[in-house]
């Protein structure tokens, strides 16, 4: 990277904080997620993982820490504002020995007026503490919100290709149903076909017999007539026969 690259210096930047916090021995939103103030948006998207598996969200500086340090840019204006107030020079405690001394002030004056600027710092820390918690809260808040719509979008959207399906369904059981009754009205109408032809078999079997019957009644007939007019015959010539000879 070249002296002029925005990354470069922002990870110079974060390596002189990193440098700062272990000097002055101060703890940090790193330390919250247990980072070093110079480690890459990697570790700490890694971080949120881990702490968002191991289900420990619930408490607000955790959450804090995610939302500020889960972002580049609110990450950066983090680190920046940090390394500003790390940089300032902190105020001389013994300068107010001085003062107090030519004042003539009593000599219990100086530590019950640090004890009064350290109550008001931890006043002050208390005050940006329950302010970060609030606002991690009410992140959280709008989080949730948020999840919800989108779970109720979803819900919506899926109404509509229930429905569809479900319409596929029944026509998909109503084109079945076609089919079968289709099915039976055929077997019913080949059935009918079978038993007209076995019917009509039936019946010219039926005729057939009859004609056979009835041809052979008539040579029967035919035959009994060719022989008594041979038996008539026979009969009138004996007669003749009998009269010739009589004569």
């Amino acid at each position: 990277m070249s002296a002029n690259d925005p990354g470069a210096d922002l990870q110079q930047l974060r390596g002189e904080l990193r440098r700062q916090l272990a000097f002055q021995r101060k703890s940090s939103l790193y330390s919250v997620l247990g980072l070093a103030a110079d480690c890459g948006d990697d570790a700490i998207a890694e971080a949120v993982t881990r702490i968002s598996a191991d289900g420990v969200l619930a408490d607000a500086e955790l959450r804090y820490a995610i939302e500020i340090l889960g972002r580049p840019e609110s990450r950066e204006a983090f680190d920046r504002q940090l390394l500003e107030q790390l940089r300032k020079p902190k105020a001389e405690p013994m300068s107010i020995e001085p003062v107090m001394s030519r004042g003539g002030r009593s000599p219990w004056l100086v530590p019950v007026t640090l004890g009064i600027f350290g109550v008001l710092l931890l006043g002050m820390a208390w005050l940006g503490l329950n302010f970060m918690r609030e606002n991690a809260d009410r992140e959280m808040k709008l989080l949730e919100a948020q999840a919800r719509a989108d779970e109720s979008r979803r819900r919506a959207e899926a109404i509509p290709k229930t429905s569809e399906l479900m319409r596929r369904a029944v026509e998909s059981s109503e084109a079945v149903q076609q089919r079968e009754l289709d099915a039976q009205d055929k077997a019913g109408e080949d059935a009918k076909a079978r038993e007209d032809r076995f019917r009509e078999e039936r019946e010219k079997t039926y005729q057939q017999q009859l004609a056979r019957e009835e041809k052979l009644r008539q040579e029967a007939d035919k035959r009994a007539d060719t022989q008594a007019g041979r038996e008539v015959m026979n009969i009138m010539g004996s007669a003749a026969s009998q009269k010739a000879a009589g004569r």
